[in-house]
């Protein structure tokens, strides 16, 4: 096998330019389908959505998501933009998420609602308790100094968190 220089991106956009009707990612539970041209299509909304909220090269983005179909869409965006990709342990618990936040000069995190008997909404809002009260992407918490953002992976609003939809 041939080594490959290219970037993440620039692979996806080369398989995009070569047979962009071809599936790439299938979730037969949830009855979703994408092609590359359409997961590529996806991925650029998302990377262009976490520059829009001051998300660039070099910056670390965590992500405390199960298998969802946006845990690839970030990970394509977040290579697209230059930013780093922190994977967050989906059974990590309170005190595992605060020492992985700090220790990554995380700057946005982006989350589910939880996984088995773990809620991450209330463990960040524990964690991080300014977010509910200040202005999105403004984040500014002692106990986190590299913290401004944090997505909510769905459509639901949380206060303090852009969801899906807004990035």
């Amino acid at each position: 096998m041939p080594f490959i220089e290219d970037t993440l991106g620039a692979v996806l956009e080369n398989v995009v330019a070569t047979d962009p009707d071809r599936e790439f990612m299938v979730y037969p539970d949830r009855d979703l389908r994408f092609t590359y041209k359409e997961f590529d299509e996806r991925v650029n909304t998302l990377a262009k959505g976490l520059l829009a909220i001051g998300i660039g090269k070099g910056d670390h983005v965590g992500i405390w998501a199960k298998n969802v179909p946006d845990w690839l869409t970030f990970m394509f965006a977040t290579a697209k933009i230059g930013a780093v990709l922190v994977t967050v342990n989906t059974a990590y618990k309170s005190h595992e998420v605060e020492y992985v936040i700090k220790q990554s000069d995380m700057k946005a995190l982006a989350i589910i609602d939880g996984f088995r008997d773990v809620s991450y909404i209330d463990i960040m809002y524990e964690l991080v308790p300014e977010l509910k009260t200040q202005q999105r992407g403004k984040l500014r918490s002692e106990r986190f100094p590299f913290l401004k953002s944090v997505i909510f992976i769905g459509q639901e609003k949380h206060r303090g968190m852009y969801n899906s939809a807004e990035i």
